[in-house]
């Protein structure tokens, strides 16, 4: 296959990617925003928003494994736009109905958003010189905070004007916009697609057993297994925490998040300069692991009485590190990936991400319900209890060779 002679910019082919992964991280982060007042009226308890996530990235789970077969039959952007249409309809789903149908669109919202990441992967590997492929690829990754930053300032001022539906109403709406707009660039980015071939069982499983037999692969890949737990801890959890625990506002508590996500978008763009030019990226990875372990202390010891400046700083730290090493990993996934590949070992290892906030939410959830029936303050516990998976991806990727 040869790709189109008007093969465009790296820059222009970041502008595009950059805007559809905000667009798709959006979609999974305002229902988090939204939670305390949504599961209030549903009739749910707060901990619900953790089976929420965990729906979206068992969605996520499967499209992205199958991400790479996805962008050689239909092509990259189309990927793209399968992908935001699907993400429109699961947050319509979400806001039309009640738990059972919010079970369904967040399903179908996860469906969207796995195969963005590999899509994105491989349209960044065709246009990105080798020696820029950390920055770059960090910079594609600042779309994830960058949606969470949208999501965590407008989400909640819709809902106190116009209520939580129509604030999911409004996401769904600019994923289908986005959708429209990428139509533009689709001939342009798109190489032909391979003629449709009967589905196979192996397209699920070739991706993960590529990233299980090569080590390097298979050690980002459980460290990022971790990392995504701990990542979501935050973007899940944080204005519910704020909100229930401390006794802030929701839109006080939304500030506070979108100052993570910020942050998040800032260290992402930073770890992956210093990945590039002064220190190999696994070390660059422990030390953001390290840094994630002192974040989980801080949130735990927070209290009602805390300085708003305070934890200010805290949720900055906490997400300059834990929302921004995706860059850097998924630049490592790359580079380490067999020639021709990367779509692949990137599905690959996204599944291993996906499982751990399959994993990690309903337990994060659960441990903050036990510690709540046992008097204690359970959000602050489950937020401590993150320093044992951090600490150990930390011990790990230090001592790893490079």
């Amino acid at each position: 296959m040869k790709p189109d002679p008007r093969q465009p910019s790296t820059a222009w082919v970041l502008a595009v990617t950059l805007a559809i992964q905000s667009l798709a991280s959006a979609a999974t982060i305002a229902p988090a925003v939204v939670a305390p007042v949504a599961t209030r009226e549903l009739g749910l308890p707060s901990s619900a928003i953790g089976f929420y996530m965990a729906l979206v990235y068992l969605g996520a789970m499967f499209t992205s494994v199958i991400g790479g077969t996805l962008v050689t039959r239909l092509g990259a952007v189309r990927c793209s736009q399968a992908a935001l249409l699907l993400c429109g309809l699961g947050m319509g789903l979400l806001c039309s109905g009640g738990p059972a149908l919010a079970a369904v669109g967040a399903l179908v919202i996860g469906a969207g958003y796995g195969p963005i990441t590999p899509s994105s992967s491989y349209l960044l590997m065709r246009s990105t010189p080798a020696h820029r492929m950390s920055l770059v690829f960090s910079i594609k990754q600042t779309g994830v905070p960058l949606g969470g930053v949208l999501a965590a300032l407008a989400s909640p001022q819709i809902e106190h004007v116009l209520g939580w539906r129509w604030a999911l109403g409004v996401c769904a709406v600019a994923c289908l916009l986005c959708m429209l707009v990428a139509q533009s660039v689709r001939r342009s980015l798109d190489v032909p697609g391979e003629p449709a071939a009967p589905w196979r069982w192996q397209d699920l499983a070739r991706p993960v057993g590529l990233v299980w037999r090569t080590p390097a692969l298979r050690l980002m890949a459980v460290c990022s297994l971790l990392f995504s737990f701990i990542q979501l801890a935050i973007t899940a959890y944080l204005v519910t925490y704020l909100n229930l625990s401390l006794g802030w506002t929701l839109i006080a508590a939304g500030v506070i998040l979108s100052l993570s996500q910020v942050a998040g978008v800032a260290g992402r763009i930073l770890w992956g300069i210093v990945a590039d030019r002064w220190a190999p990226p696994r070390k660059v990875l422990g030390g953001l692991a390290l840094t994630m372990a002192a974040s989980c202390v801080a949130t735990a010891f927070l209290q009602p009485a805390t300085p708003w400046i305070l934890v200010a700083a805290v949720a900055a730290v906490f997400g300059a590190s834990a929302i921004g090493w995706n860059g850097v990993f998924l630049a490592e996934v790359a580079r380490r990936a067999p020639a021709g590949q990367a779509g692949a070992a990137t599905g690959g290892t996204l599944l291993f991400t996906y499982f751990g906030v399959l994993a990690g939410q309903p337990l994060f959830s659960y441990v903050a319900s036990l510690a709540g029936q046992a008097g204690q303050p359970g959000y602050a516990w489950a937020y401590g209890l993150l320093v044992i998976p951090a600490l150990f991806c930390a011990t790990w990727l230090l001592r790893a060779r490079s």
